[in-house]
């Protein structure tokens, strides 16, 4: 990534973050949710080397350790993250010469410190989308085709955000009706913290955030 984007990295990774706090205002997904940035690392090699693999799920189970080891244990913390992303220009791998992976995340993670994280793979200003895709990941929103959302959606009704691909013919500035209800039943169960950490390797970016909303109830998510 720095070598990449040079002196404009943290321009760069903030614009990205930017455009997600925006899709993550939009009305369509029926909460009050900030997307903030409370840290930005840029990795030393060796550190770099030490997380990205040739497959994607074995990078995400470096990095998620590895956030984990650098995040502050304290909530109330300025530093404290309850996501973390990397960001990288290498190609994610789920099989060997398979790399088309944009973007890993385990479902539903947030309030695990151990779990919630993601990787995305820098392509450009639409890795915003992708950032903002997994990060939905671990607020536990399916993708808009799952089996889950069939209830929700039309055959007729274009994907959104969770939408597996982008094409020509998706949404991905606002949210499906199954993604709001995903979100909504989730947030209910936990009231998440606000904050956003984020951290950015040489060879790949690490970020990491959480979303704000006012809590429906005095409980914060479980760790």
């Amino acid at each position: 990534m720095a070598r990449y984007h040079g002196k404009n990295l943290k321009h760069y990774i903030l614009t990205l973050m930017a455009a997600v706090a925006h899709i993550y205002k939009d009305p369509s997904i029926g909460n009050l949710l900030n997307i903030a940035v409370v840290k930005l690392l840029i990795m030393e090699e060796d550190e770099d080397n030490d997380i990205i693999s040739p497959s994607a799920s074995l990078t995400l189970k470096n990095f998620c350790r590895w956030q984990q080891q650098h995040n502050h244990p304290e909530d109330s913390h300025p530093y404290h993250h309850d996501t973390a992303i990397l960001l990288t220009r290498e190609d994610l791998c789920r099989l060997p010469k398979t790399c088309d992976t944009l973007g890993l995340a385990q479902s539903g993670m947030i309030c695990d410190p151990h779990g919630s994280c993601a990787v995305v793979e820098d392509n450009g200003l639409s890795a915003a989308f992708t950032i903002a895709h997994e990060l939905g990941h671990v607020l536990n929103i399916p993708h808009d085709d799952d089996q889950k959302c069939a209830k929700y959606r039309l055959a007729s009704q274009p994907l959104h955000v969770m939408a597996r691909m982008l094409d020509y013919n998706s949404h991905p500035w606002s949210w499906s009706v199954c993604s709001r209800h995903y979100v909504t039943t989730f947030l209910e169960l936990w009231s998440v913290p606000a904050r956003l950490s984020r951290r950015e390797p040489s060879g790949g970016a690490a970020v990491g955030f959480g979303p704000r909303r006012p809590p429906l109830a005095q409980q914060q998510a479980g760790r």
